[in-house]
């Protein structure tokens, strides 16, 4: 076989390895939200995404750019905590990883593809975990590889030019931010002042920077960074009123995800203290939070800076057996990349790069084929255009505002009929019957009165000022007429209704009184004490009668026995009888002159 051959020969096993499945990179950041993955280019166009059925809710993220599979952590899910998915495969069918386990709550993910490790933080268990997946998926077991009783672990990230993993401890009685080598190894504490709640971790590589977000106490975040080992800290931006949760990275931005206004946030890396932009937002599209972000720029083939604590490795001679490999494996991948675009035929006037090889497009469009209209649904409300950097802008319609013209700074602004205008990307107010920045302050009476009767509207919010107005206005005076008719048509009602009630009270008091003041019912009867036959009438009582007065008997007549005890006769003159007999004497007459 000649050398022809075999240079053939090897060429096919190269491409059959390495070109299968393989195109040109199609997205830059890849958002997880609730149990849907989106997938964006840097201008924040929406290239795919896809839903998955098996999550619940998708927390951390992870992105292998060799076998291009993506990792993803589930914290809903009853059975699975962590699937893993080959993004060739147009089904988006998630394959499990890792059982779900009791009070496991696995909120970071992070996958070094040089030792093919996926490593995550638990932070109920309080551990940093860590697990082989060969380039067939199939996992080994875990492993612990921090044990952090009594802190909280948050969000990881990766060295790789160093082999570091840094890992954020979010318990705000002791908060810090660490380090150890990627065997656990030589573990050391790289910021410990001024800390309050840290979240999320991310590295810059090529600037050798570590950045993080601390939910500082109050109503602002900091997002900060400093050198690898902590020196050299600096603010760069304090924003208002979010709750971050994960942070990620590229070659000139921050990416933030927020619960607060349910959307990712962003600045340019290289300033401070700029007004964070919003990148995208899910307030109106979405039931769920933002959740973890990954970048391409960050997990693919990453430059390290020559002058690294590792700068030896940078001599091909002086690399391990598998260190070589995993250079190899990049470099034929992106090789293949190139070798599967050459032939294409490249769209909206693009044409294909004589070195390259790749469609080179014109301002506007982007993709491996031209094929994506940077412009194409960009503007919520407004035109686009692109600027000389080949970046979408928006000019927005009238009382729209932002990035993408998605803000209407004018609703719910003016008060009272104001009428609301943007200038300098501010509302302004028009007012009409009112004063003050929104209409917030109604005139005085007359100027009112005046403003009301000159038009044939009557606003409703001024209808009590009462104004009396010409005939030719008849609509104020309809409305203030009705509003009188309403009055004059209740208030006799009202009286009436008070006058029945006094009445009642009057006839019941009068007769409550009544009863109060019956008379005392007496009954006089005359009788003898010597057997004489009582008196019809009341004549002259001789020395042997007496009269006796019964006031309220049982019966009202004459009981046999009255309610109290009668007055006894006054004896006889002259008579010496106790009263002891006289009263028996009275008694037994009575029962023998009854009738």
């Amino acid at each position: 076989m000649t050398s022809r051959e075999n240079l053939a020969v090897i060429l096919t096993i190269v491409l059959g390895i390495f070109a299968i499945n393989i195109h040109a990179r199609s997205w830059d950041i890849a958002i997880a939200i609730g149990r849907e993955v989106e997938f964006l280019a840097q201008n924040q166009t929406l290239i795919g995404q896809a839903k998955l059925a098996e999550a619940v809710t998708l927390s951390g993220v992870a992105y292998d750019d060799i076998t291009r599979t993506m990792y993803f952590s589930d914290v809903s899910n009853k059975n699975i905590t962590i699937f893993s998915n080959d993004l060739e495969d147009k089904n988006f069918t998630l394959k499990p990883l890792l059982k779900k386990q009791s009070k496991s709550y696995i909120l970071a993910l992070a996958f070094d593809i040089k030792s093919r490790t996926l490593f995550w933080s638990d932070a109920l268990q309080g551990v940093i975990m860590k697990m082989h997946v060969s380039e067939d998926g199939l996992p080994e077991e875990p492993t612990i590889l921090h044990n952090l009783t009594y802190q909280s672990p948050r969000g990881i990230a990766l060295d790789v030019c160093n082999s570091h993993i840094y890992w954020v401890n979010s318990n705000n009685t002791n908060p810090s931010i660490e380090k150890s080598n990627l065997d656990g190894s030589n573990r050391v504490t790289v910021i410990k002042e001024d800390l309050y709640e840290p979240l999320a971790v991310a590295i810059d590589h090529s600037n050798k920077k570590l950045y993080w977000i601390d939910d500082a106490e109050g109503l602002r975040i900091k997002i900060e960074r400093s050198n690898l080992d902590g020196s050299e800290r600096e603010l760069l931006v304090h924003p208002k009123r979010h709750q971050p949760v994960y942070l990620a990275l590229d070659h000139n931005s921050i990416y933030w995800s927020d619960l607060v206004h349910r959307a990712v946030w962003t600045i340019p890396k290289d300033t401070k203290f700029d007004e964070p932009r919003m990148f995208r937002s899910y307030q109106s599209t979405h039931d769920a939070d933002p959740a973890g972000i990954v970048t391409r720029d960050n997990v693919g083939k990453v430059e390290c800076p020559v002058n690294t604590n590792t700068t030896q490795n940078t001599n091909p001679t002086n690399l391990s057996l598998d260190e070589r490999s995993y250079n190899n494996l990049i470099t034929s991948t992106e090789e293949s990349e190139l070798t599967t675009e050459t032939s294409k035929h490249c769209l909206n006037d693009g044409h294909v790069g004589e070195k390259e090889g790749t469609c080179q497009c014109r301002l506007g469009f982007t993709g491996p084929y031209c094929e994506i209209n940077l412009c194409h649904n960009y503007c919520f409300r407004g035109n686009c255009s692109i600027n000389s950097d080949g970046l979408p802008t928006c000019k927005c319609n009238n009382a729209f505002i932002g990035p993408r013209c998605e803000t209407d700074v004018c609703k719910d602004y003016c008060l009272h009929d104001g009428q609301c205008s943007v200038q300098d990307e501010k509302p302004v107010c028009k007012c009409k019957y009112s004063q003050g920045s929104r209409c917030e302050i109604l005139g005085n009476t007359a100027e009112l009165c005046e403003i009301i009767c000159a038009t044939e509207r009557v606003p409703t919010s001024v209808v009590t000022a009462h104004c009396r107005c010409p005939e030719k206005n008849r609509l104020a005076q309809m409305v203030i007429a009705k509003e009188e008719n309403e009055y004059s048509t209740w208030l006799p009602i009202f009286g009436a209704v008070v006058g029945v009630l006094i009445l009642v009270i009057a006839v019941l008091s009068f007769y409550v009184n009544k009863f109060r003041k019956r008379p005392r019912i007496k009954k006089r009867f005359v009788v003898s004490k010597g057997g004489v036959t009582p008196l019809t009438s009341r004549p002259q009582l001789p020395d042997n009668q007496c009269e006796i007065t019964i006031e309220n008997c049982c019966n009202m007549n004459i009981c046999e026995t009255p309610c109290f005890e009668p007055k006894l006769c006054v004896a006889a003159s002259g008579a010496n009888v106790s009263k002891k007999e006289e009263k028996n004497s009275l008694l037994d007459n009575m029962e023998e002159n009854s009738w």
